[in-house]
C-alpha cells in the first residue's frame, strides 16, 4: 500500500472495486425481508460507497430457507433477475444464499438433485437469473441428524461438506460462501480449538469457500484481532465476518444507527471480508452503512497519541482520498449524518400502489421478544428456530394504533420477490384513519398511506423541514443545527451494548442532579452567591437540558421531514425517545426549581463492562431512563401500558407551572360548545378556581403543564398538578369552598354571570362543561382510608381526543415520578362519574379503581409508586 500511496496515479476507489477483500451487506436478519426497491437503492448506495458485495439471505423470505425446494416463477424470476442487473449496474457482486439445513436429508441423491435444480435457475445462463456468486448457510438449524444420513456420513460436519463441495464444485462459482451452523465462539462445542464440527469443516473445506463467522458471540461488541487469528487456524483460512453489531430482529422496539465500533482497520488483514447484517428497517441503516465504507476505506486506526477531532479530520477520511485515511468511529458518524440531512430533506415520491398498514395488532407482545438465535446452543443443541409471537389476551376494544414500534410475529411463510410484496407502513397514517375517542385504532380500520418505499427524489420545489424559529438564521446555522439534531437522534440508539457518548454523560449528570437535588432549596439572588454544590448543580443543568431539548427538536425534524421513506421508519423510534425525553428534562425542571429532596440510593451503571449477550436487554435509551427512576418501584409497569395509544405527530414539552400561568392553563377550557364569549370566559375563570388556584395556594409542588411546540409557538394541551399530602388538602378545601361560594354567590343565587341572567340553555352548558353551578359539588369527599395507600392527590385536564391520550400519559409520568422522587408512595384521581371516557383511560393507562367518594359523584382511580416500607426507611 505504501508504494501504492506514493503513487501520485493511485485511486483509492479503483483499488477498492478491484480489491478481492468482499465488504459491504448481507440482507440476513429474521422478519420482514427488504422491498425490490429498498434493494436496488442500496445497490446504488454501495456503488457510492464503495462496497461491493451484496448477500441475499432474508431469514424469512420463504424461498431462501423454510420452502427451499420450491422452484422460483417466471414472475418472481424476472424480479430476481433485475436485482442481479441492478447489483451489476451498481459495480455490486450479487451473492445469492440458500439455507436447507431445517429439513434437508444430506444422504438422499433426490435433495442434492433438488438443490442444483433451484439453483440452476439463478446461476449463469440465458435462461438464468445470471448470478455467479452463491453461499450455502447451515445457520440456526437442528444439529441431530436423521437417521439415514447418520449411516452414510461420519459426522454432521461433515454431511454440511459434502453439500458445499457438491454445490461449490458443480456451479465453479466466483465466489462461494459457507455459514456453519457454530458461527462464533459461544456455539462452539466444547471449545472453539477443540471443536471436532469446526476442524472438520476447516480441513475437508474446498480451500477457496468462504466460511462466515460472527465473532466471540453471536452479536459481538468487539471482535479482537487476536479471537480472529484464533478463528483462522482452525478454518484453515482466514474468516469472513458476518456482523450483527446493528442486527435489531431480537428486539424489533429498537434500532441501532451508530458507526461501526470495536473492530479495528487491523482486522482486514485476518480476515476475507466483513458483510454487515444491519436493521430490519432499512432506513435507519445509513449512518451503519457509511461508516462501514469509512472503515473499509481506511488505512488505520487512530493511534492513542492522535487527536480525532482536529479541524483537517475530512481530510483523513471518504473512499475518494488517495491519501493515508484513518478510521474514527464518532468522526465518521459525524460525516455520514452530515450526508444523511440531505436524504431526510429530499422529498420522496409515492408509489402508485401504497403499501397497506394492516390494522391488525393482535400481535401485541411483552417489550422484548427473546428471539431464540440470540442464545447460546445448549450441548444438545437442538432446534434454533424463531417461534411465531402469540397474541395476547386483550379485549378488542382496547386494541389501539401502537405509539412505540409494535413486534411483528415471525413470518412463517413470506415471498419478496412477489411483484405486490411491500412492507406495510406503520404509524405514519394514523390521521387520516377513522378513530375512536382517545383515538383508538381498532381492527378493520383502514385509510390512506404513505409510501415507504420509493427512493426517487422530486423535482418540484417542496417545503424543507422547518426549524424552530431563532435558533437559525443564516444557512450554515440550519445545517449545523440539523447536524446536531441527527447525532443526537443516532447517540440515543447508537450501539446494543452502549449508548452514544452524550447519551452517556445525559444519565451520569441527571443522576448527579437527583443525588444533590436539595442543593436547589436553597434560594439566590445573583450568581456571585452560588456556593460551589450549586454552581457545579446549575452546570450539570444546562448540560443535561441542552442535550435533552436538542433532542426533543430531532422528533420536530423528523416529522416535518419530506422524504417520507426515512420518516415511515424512523418516527416510532423517534417517538418513544421524545417520550423519555420530555420526562427527563420536565422532572429535571422541576429539581431546579428547588421542589426536590436528594436521592442518594440513585445511581446508574456508565457501563457495564461486559461484552456478554445479555447485557443488550439492560442499555438503550428507553432502560437507561427507568434506570434513573428506580425510586419508583414499578417504573417499568408505568412507562410500559397495557394498551397501544395513538401516535401524536407533534413535538410537545412539559415543564412545571406557577400561578402566573394560571390564565395561560385556563385558556384550554375556552374550546367549548358555545361562541358566547362571557360564558367561555367565566368557564375559563371558574375553571382555574377550581382545579389550579387551591392547589398552587395550598402548596402543591407537582405541577406541570405540556405544550406542543413548532415554528408558531408554545400552545397548552394538557395539565396536571399534584398536591403530595391529599388529607392537607382535603382539609384546606374546607376553607376554600367557603371563598368560592362567596365569589360565585351571584351564579348560585340569581344565576347571573356579570350583568348577564343565565339562560336555561347557558345553565344546562355550564352543567355540561361539568363546571356544577353548586360549589358544593365541584370537589369530592374522600374517604379518609384512601389517603393511606394514595397520599397524594392529582387533578388534571387534557382533550377528549386522540391528540392528547399520549401526551397526558407523559405529564402523569413526570408528576408520579417527582412524587415518589420525595417519597410518596402513591396518588389518587377523581373522575366524574359521568365522565366515563376518562374514566377507561385512566384505567388503560395503569391506574386502579379504588371505588367512589363518599358523596358517590366521582371515580376515584390511583396508583402505587413506592412501598411504604421503602418510603419510610428513605426517609430516616
Amino acid at each position: 500500500m505504501e508504494e501504492t500511496k506514493s503513487d501520485k496515479k493511485f485511486n483509492r476507489r479503483e483499488a477498492i472495486l478491484n480489491s478481492s477483500y468482499i465488504c459491504g451487506v448481507v440482507e440476513g436478519f429474521y422478519g420482514r425481508p427488504w422491498t425490490q426497491e429498498q434493494r436496488k437503492h442500496l445497490f446504488k448506495r454501495q456503488n457510492h460507497l464503495g462496497l461491493t458485495t451484496y448477500l441475499y439471505a432474508p431469514k424469512d423470505d420463504m424461498k431462501h430457507r423454510s420452502q427451499w425446494r420450491l422452484l422460483y416463477s417466471n414472475e418472481e424470476m424476472t424480479l430476481l433477475r433485475s436485482l442481479v442487473e441492478s447489483a451489476r449496474d451498481n459495480n455490486v457482486n450479487f451473492v445469492y444464499a440458500i439455507s436447507p439445513g431445517l429439513d434437508i436429508v444430506y444422504s438422499s441423491d433426490k435433495e442434492m438433485d433438488t438443490l442444483r435444480k433451484k439453483l440452476d435457475q439463478v446461476y449463469t445462463t440465458v435462461q438464468s437469473v445470471g448470478c455467479d456468486s452463491f453461499a450455502v448457510l447451515f445457520d440456526d438449524i437442528e444439529v441431530q441428524m436423521q437417521l439415514v444420513d447418520q449411516k452414510r456420513f461420519k459426522s454432521f460436519a461433515h454431511a454440511h461438506v459434502y453439500i458445499a463441495n457438491k454445490i461449490y464444485k458443480y456451479l465453479d462459482a466466483k465466489v462461494f460462501m459457507f455459514c456453519p451452523t457454530e458461527y462464533c465462539e459461544t456455539r462452539t462445542f466444547p471449545t472453539l480449538e477443540s471443536s471436532p464440527y469446526l476442524n472438520t469443516i476447516g480441513q475437508c473445506l474446498e480451500k477457496d469457500i468462504h466460511i462466515m463467522w460472527t465473532g466471540p458471540q453471536v452479536i459481538s461488541r468487539y471482535i479482537p484481532v487476536g479471537h480472529l487469528a484464533r478463528v483462522g487456524r482452525v478454518m484453515r483460512r482466514k474468516p469472513l465476518i458476518w456482523d450483527n453489531l446493528h442486527a435489531n430482529d431480537y428486539d424489533l422496539k429498537k434500532i441501532f444507527m451508530g458507526p461501526l465500533m470495536h473492530r479495528s482497520v487491523k482486522m482486514k488483514e485476518l480476515t476475507s471480508g466483513l458483510l454487515l447484517n444491519p436493521n430490519g428497517r432499512y432506513e435507519a441503516n445509513f449512518v451503519p452503512i457509511h461508516t462501514l465504507s469509512d472503515w473499509n476505506a481506511a488505512d488505520r486506526d487512530l493511534l492513542p497519541h492522535e487527536s480525532g477531532l482536529s479541524e483537517d479530520t475530512g481530510n483523513l477520511f471518504n473512499i475518494d482520498c488517495n491519501t493515508e485515511t484513518l478510521y474514527i468511529p464518532e468522526v465518521s458518524m459525524i460525516n455520514a449524518a452530515t450526508t444523511w440531512i440531505d436524504e431526510f430533506i429530499t422529498p420522496s415520491v409515492n408509489n402508485a400502489q401504497a403499501p397497506i398498514l394492516t390494522a391488525d395488532v393482535a400481535g401485541y407482545v411483552p417489550d422484548r421478544r427473546e428471539c431464540v438465535w440470540l442464545l447460546d446452543l445448549p450441548e444438545s443443541h437442538g432446534v434454533i428456530r424463531p417461534e411465531p409471537v402469540a397474541p395476547a389476551d386483550i379485549p378488542t376494544e382496547n386494541i389501539v394504533q401502537s405509539a412505540v414500534p409494535p413486534e411483528e410475529p415471525v413470518p412463517s411463510e413470506l415471498n419478496s420477490l412477489a411483484a405486490d410484496y411491500s412492507q406495510p407502513m406503520d404509524m405514519v397514517s394514523h390521521l387520516d384513519r377513522p378513530q375512536s375517542q382517545f383515538g383508538m385504532q381498532f381492527q378493520g380500520d383502514t385509510g390512506e398511506n404513505l409510501d415507504d418505499e420509493s427512493m426517487l427524489s422530486m423535482d418540484d420545489d417542496e417545503a424543507v423541514p422547518l426549524m424552530f424559529s431563532g435558533l437559525a438564521t443564516t444557512e450554515e446555522d440550519i445545517k449545523n443545527q440539523r447536524l446536531s439534531l441527527l447525532t443526537a437522534l443516532c447517540e440515543m440508539f447508537y450501539l446494543p451494548f452502549e449508548n452514544g457518548p452524550r447519551v452517556k454523560t445525559l444519565f451520569r449528570d441527571f443522576t448527579w442532579l437527583m443525588q444533590n437535588a436539595s442543593v436547589m432549596k436553597k434560594s439566590f439572588k445573583e450568581i456571585e452567591t452560588l456556593d460551589p454544590l450549586q454552581s457545579e448543580w446549575l452546570v450539570r443543568y444546562d448540560a443535561v437540558t441542552e442535550f435533552l431539548t436538542n433532542s426533543i427538536d430531532a422528533f420536530f425534524f423528523i416529522t416535518q421531514a419530506p422524504n417520507k421513506a426515512i420518516l415511515t421508519e424512523i418516527v416510532p423510534y423517534a417517538f418513544e425517545a421524545h417520550g423519555c425525553c420530555v420526562v427527563l428534562i420536565a422532572v429535571a425542571r422541576w429539581m431546579m426549581q428547588g421542589n426536590a429532596m436528594d436521592n442518594p440510593e440513585n445511581y446508574l451503571f456508565d457501563d457495564f463492562g461486559s461484552s456478554d449477550e445479555s447485557w443488550i436487554s439492560q442499555t438503550g435509551l428507553k432502560t437507561d431512563t427507568l434506570r434513573v427512576f428506580t425510586v419508583m418501584e414499578n417504573v417499568e409497569q408505568m412507562f410500559t401500558t397495557r394498551i397501544f395509544l395513538p401516535l401524536c405527530m407533534f413535538c410537545f414539552d412539559i415543564r412545571p407551572f406557577t400561578m402566573a400561568d394560571k390564565e395561560y392553563i385556563s385558556g384550554m377550557v375556552t374550546v367549548m360548545l358555545t361562541n358566547n364569549q362571557d360564558l367561555l370566559r367565566h368557564r375559563a375563570k371558574n375553571f382555574a378556581d377550581r382545579n389550579i388556584t387551591p392547589f398552587l395556594n395550598s402548596g402543591a409542588q407537582h405541577n406541570f403543564v405540556c405544550e406542543k411546540v413548532d415554528e408558531s409557538g408554545h400552545k397548552p394541551v394538557c395539565y396536571a398538578t399534584g398536591h403530595a399530602d391529599g388529607s392537607a388538602f382535603n382539609h384546606y378545601l374546607l376553607t376554600y369552598k367557603e371563598q368560592l361560594k362567596d365569589k360565585y354567590r351571584g351564579l348560585i343565587e340569581d344565576k347571573t354571570v356579570g350583568s348577564a341572567r343565565l339562560s336555561q340553555e347557558h345553565i344546562d352548558f355550564i352543567q355540561n362543561s361539568q363546571t356544577p353551578i353548586e360549589i358544593e359539588d365541584w370537589y369530592p369527599r374522600i374517604p379518609e382510608h384512601i389517603f393511606e395507600k394514595y397520599p397524594a392527590w392529582v387533578e388534571t385536564y387534557f382533550g377528549l381526543d386522540s391528540t392528547d391520550a399520549y401526551p397526558m400519559k407523559k405529564v402523569l409520568h413526570v408528576v408520579a415520578t417527582t412524587l415518589a422522587m420525595n417519597g410518596s408512595h402513591g396518588y389518587f384521581i377523581a373522575i366524574s362519574n359521568e365522565d366515563v371516557e376518562r374514566q377507561k383511560y385512566f384505567y388503560e393507562i395503569g391506574l386502579n379503581d379504588l371505588g367512589l367518594s363518599d358523596c358517590e359523584r366521582f371515580r376515584i382511580m390511583g396508583q402505587t409508586i413506592r412501598s411504604v416500607s421503602r418510603q419510610s426507611s428513605s426517609s430516616d
